[in-house]
C-alpha cells in the first residue's frame, strides 16, 4: 500500500482527532446523568384501582417519584394498539423514561426505541430481549416453591390446588414452583391446576369452591382482580365448617385482604417499587443499559411474605425453619426452580 505524502499525514491526523472528540463527546452524552428531576411516563392497559397488577404497578411508581422526587405521568386503559401513539408522544415532550406494565407493551416499546432519540423504555413482566428496551423478568417460581412446602405442610387432606388467570408462562412457572416444593415434602402430595381469568371473581370463586369440594384444603392464587373471588370462597368454606381451608396470595401481600386474612398464612411478593427505583436510577445516574434484567429472590425483588398475624399459631416454627431453610438452597444453587 502507498503512503501518504507527510503532508497529508497531518491532515489525516487531524481529522482523526476531530472524529475521536465527536464521538467521544457523543458518547458521553449518551451516558450522562440527568440533570433536573427525572420524568418517568407510566402505561398500563387496566384500572390502577383494579385491586392487583395495575394498582401495584402505580403503587411502585409513586414510591420512585416519592424517593427521587421525580415527575411522574399514570395512563391507565391503553391498549397496545395505542400504545405505540401514546409512547411516541412522551419521547417527543422529553421524557427520560417510559415504563410499560406489562408484556403486552413490548412490541410497541421496541417500535418506539428504534426510532431513536435519549428516551429510555422499560417493559416489565417481560422475558425477551428487544433492541433499545430493558426488560423486568419476574420470576415468583422461586417463592412460589417455598409457599409449597408451606403448603405440603399445612394440608390435612394431602391434596393442594392452584388457580392461575392465565397460562401464560410466568404464572405456569408459579405453580411448577409451587408443585416443586409440595413434592418436596410429600412426593404423594396430589396437586390440582385450573387456569381461570383475570378480572372474572365469579369464575374464580367457582373454581375454588370446586377445589374445597373435592378435598383440596390449601389453594395457591395467582388471578390477579379476580383473587376476591378465590377468598371468598375460603372464607366461606372455614364458616361452613369445611375448614381449615387456606389460601396463599401473590403478586401483591395479600395477607391482609378483608375476607380471609384469618386463613392466609403467606403470600408470593412482587417488591415492585425496588424494581421501578433500580431502573429510575440507572437512567438519571446514566448507566442504564436494555436487555433482560432477572428479579427474583436474589436481588430481593420477588420474596415469600408471612402473615404476622399467623406466626406462632398456624405457622409453626417447624415452618418458618423449613422455609429458611429453602430460601438458602435457592440462592446458594443447591435448589433450583425451572421456571
Amino acid at each position: 500500500m502507498k503512503s501518504l505524502p507527510h503532508r497529508h499525514v497531518h491532515v489525516f491526523v487531524a481529522i482523526m482527532a476531530f472524529c475521536l472528540l465527536i464521538f467521544s463527546g457523543a458518547a458521553g452524552l449518551k451516558a450522562a446523568a440527568i440533570k433536573g428531576p427525572l420524568r418517568i411516563a407510566f402505561i398500563c392497559s387496566g384500572s390502577v384501582t383494579d385491586g392487583g397488577w395495575n394498582q401495584e404497578g402505580k403503587d411502585a411508581i409513586l414510591v420512585v417519584k416519592k424517593k427521587l422526587h421525580a415527575h411522574v405521568s399514570i395512563l391507565e386503559h391503553i391498549s397496545p394498539v395505542r400504545a405505540v401513539d401514546v409512547m411516541r408522544s412522551y419521547a417527543m415532550r422529553g421524557y427520560n423514561l417510559i415504563i410499560g406494565h406489562g408484556y403486552e407493551f413490548l412490541i410497541p416499546a421496541t417500535q418506539v426505541a428504534a426510532m431513536g432519540g435519549k428516551t429510555k423504555f422499560a417493559v416489565s413482566g417481560a422475558d425477551t430481549t428487544k433492541p433499545g428496551v430493558l426488560t423486568l423478568n419476574f420470576d415468583l417460581a422461586q417463592p412460589s416453591y417455598q409457599l409449597g412446602i408451606l403448603a405440603a405442610m399445612l394440608s390435612k387432606t394431602g391434596k393442594i390446588g392452584f388457580i392461575g388467570g392465565e397460562a401464560i408462562p410466568s404464572v405456569v412457572a408459579c405453580y411448577r414452583g409451587f408443585a416443586a416444593g409440595a413434592r418436596s415434602v410429600n412426593r404423594t402430595i396430589k396437586i390440582a391446576a385450573a387456569y381461570t381469568s383475570w378480572d372474572q371473581p365469579a369464575l374464580s370463586k367457582s373454581q375454588a369452591q370446586a377445589f374445597i369440594q373435592q378435598g383440596i384444603d390449601v389453594i395457591y392464587q395467582n388471578v390477579d382482580a379476580a383473587s376476591r373471588g378465590v377468598f371468598e370462597a375460603v372464607a366461606q368454606a372455614n364458616k361452613s365448617g369445611h375448614g381449615p381451608v387456606y389460601v396463599f396470595g401473590s403478586n401483591s401481600d395479600q395477607n391482609n385482604n378483608p375476607t380471609c386474612s384469618r386463613y392466609t398464612p403467606a403470600s408470593a411478593v412482587i417488591r415492585l417499587d425496588r424494581a421501578f427505583l433500580r431502573v429510575a436510577r440507572q437512567v438519571q445516574r446514566g448507566t442504564f443499559k436494555p436487555g433482560v434484567a432477572p428479579e427474583n429472590l436474589q436481588n430481593g425483588v420477588c420474596i415469600v411474605v408471612l402473615n404476622p398475624k399467623l406466626i406462632g399459631s398456624v405457622i409453626t416454627p417447624a415452618m418458618r425453619q423449613a422455609l429458611a431453610r429453602a430460601g438458602r438452597e435457592l440462592l446458594t444453587g443447591k435448589v433450583h426452580v425451572a421456571g
